[in-house]
């Protein structure tokens, strides 16, 4: 079977050629036949290729031009050749910092208009729309990112270089401000005394790291695969995304207890995002093979990127596949923050084989109007023929998002400069609040643990078979609908 070039990096390259702009040095990663990847890393380094490594079936390396991807595609037992992309958290703001650091960094993507950007299934949003601190971050980011060793230095600069015309949000009240314990009942989740993990059941988080803190109160494994000054979350998404799925109940000095979905005594946390960059497509398969490989069984990623290609191109998606076959791993994956519009449902959560999170307001239930629209992500949207063809092939699992969490205005344990500079509660005390599918995610995987460890569901399958079961068909903004534990009771 000859190899061929992911369609996704083939149009990329067609947009720089009618552009007339040249790039050197594109970061990729080449799938290979199961067992080759030594053979096929062996001889990219003979043709004079540098190789970054190997994860499972994947070689990453750098190639020095476009025209270098037909001819490594046409190497013994190379299936595919794509680029590798970044990726970034799911939080409203973070996302769109990641974002746009994703593309200046990249040498093909920073080389194209936005609307090249969106056809790609990259939209940049306007920075008007984000509060303050947010606004300050994109307008000022090349300065910023010189600035993190200084952080008291960097929350003045953050605070005092945005538009007053966007003011903050108000302080809010008990009333407004829904902890995770209050979301609890929404998801019709046990007591907190009856939602302890036990060691059989690890769990993992791909995200920014871990720090001290009282709702994360235990001993974890722990992988750092950044070159990050600090291992620890010195950003705070990290942070929030595992307190909520996985922390330990604590005192919360200004409203109560803290709850989070469940208290997890075997915790693997890898991180894979600095402080203000995305990860690349080696750190985060490399992040996916460990959580595999050390026996996770639910692994939370609040996290995405452009889908490349189809789900039978994209490296992730390809990735994801083979470790759920392989481990029985059952990735629980955010939808993204793309939304309204549909076909936005970001990678790897575009995997037929994932557990794909769409955000619900608590407020009134419906779906939150930034949360990625399906049925699937940007490719299929021009490709309906293929969509067609996969759908038959995939069933409702090619379909997107398959349920939903609470994900609008969520409170958990928080570090790191967004915590810093008290984005939205304008105290810096270790808790605050965040909105997006990367909240909804953690929601769902604590919920999918909490089941895994009372042997009420085996695999991922089971949780989508009783999802069909209770609600029927699904729809491409909530999926089945909001994911509850009394489901599986």
């Amino acid at each position: 079977m000859k190899g061929k070039v992911n369609p996704w990096a083939e149009k990329a390259f067609k947009k720089l050629e009618q552009r007339r702009k040249e790039v050197k040095g594109i970061p990729a990663v080449v799938e290979v036949e199961p067992g080759k990847a030594d053979e096929v890393a062996s001889q990219l380094r003979r043709l004079g290729y540098e190789v970054e490594g190997i994860v499972n079936n994947f070689v990453f390396v750098d190639l020095p031009e476009p025209a270098d991807f037909e001819k490594v595609s046409r190497l013994p037992y190379v299936k595919i050749v794509s680029t590798q992309k970044r990726l970034w958290p799911m939080a409203l703001g973070i996302d769109e910092i990641f974002k746009r650091v994703a593309v200046a960094e990249d040498p093909v993507l920073s080389q194209l208009k936005r609307t090249d950007l969106k056809e790609l299934g990259i939209e940049i949003r306007p920075t008007a729309i984000m509060p303050r601190p947010f606004q300050a971050i994109l307008q000022n980011i090349d300065e910023i990112r010189g600035l993190i060793s200084d952080p008291t230095k960097l929350a003045l600069r953050l605070l005092t270089s945005a538009p007053l015309s966007f003011p903050f949000p108000p302080v809010l009240t008990r009333e407004d401000w829904k902890l995770v314990t209050d979301t609890r009942t929404l998801m019709d989740l046990p007591s907190i005394a009856e939602s302890t993990i036990s060691e059989k059941t690890k769990c993992a988080v791909v995200d920014s790291g871990l720090a001290v803190h009282p709702a994360m109160a235990k001993t974890y494994e722990y992988y750092n695969l950044t070159v990050d000054i600090t291992p620890f979350d010195n950003m705070g998404h990290g942070q929030h995304v595992t307190t909520t799925a996985f922390g330990t109940p604590t005192f919360f000095c200004r409203y109560g207890w803290y709850e989070p979905v469940a208290d997890a005594k075997n915790l693997l946390h890898v991180k894979v995002f600095a402080a203000f960059g995305p990860c690349t497509s080696f750190q985060i398969m490399k992040a996916m093979e460990i959580c595999a490989k050390t026996g996770a069984k639910v692994v939370n990623m609040s996290l995405g990127g452009a889908l490349q290609g189809s789900v039978e191109e994209d490296p992730e998606c390809r990735l994801l596949e083979d470790l759920h076959r392989r481990y029985g791993t059952i990735w629980v994956v955010a939808a993204g923050n793309s939304g309204p519009e549909e076909w936005t449902i970001s990678s790897p959560g575009a995997s037929p084989y994932a557990l794909t999170i769409a955000a619900i307001d608590w407020h009134n239930l419906e779906v939150a109007e930034f949360s990625s629209r399906g049925p699937q992500g940007i490719y299929y949207k021009e490709n309906r023929d293929i969509f067609e063809d996969h759908k038959y092939k995939y069933g409702d699992n090619l379909i997107k998002p398959d349920c939903s969490g609470i994900g609008v205005r969520v409170v958990a344990g928080c570090v790191g400069w967004y915590d810093l500079l008290g984005v939205y509660d304008f105290i810096g005390d270790g808790y605050e609040q965040m909105s997006g599918t990367s909240q909804s995610t953690p929601h769902c995987s604590g919920l999918v643990a909490l089941a895994i460890d009372r042997d009420l569901i085996k695999n991922v399958d089971d949780v989508k078979l009783k999802l069909k079961e209770v609600y029927g068909e699904k729809n491409v903004d909530k999926g089945y609908g909001l994911l509850k534990f009394s489901f599986f009771r």
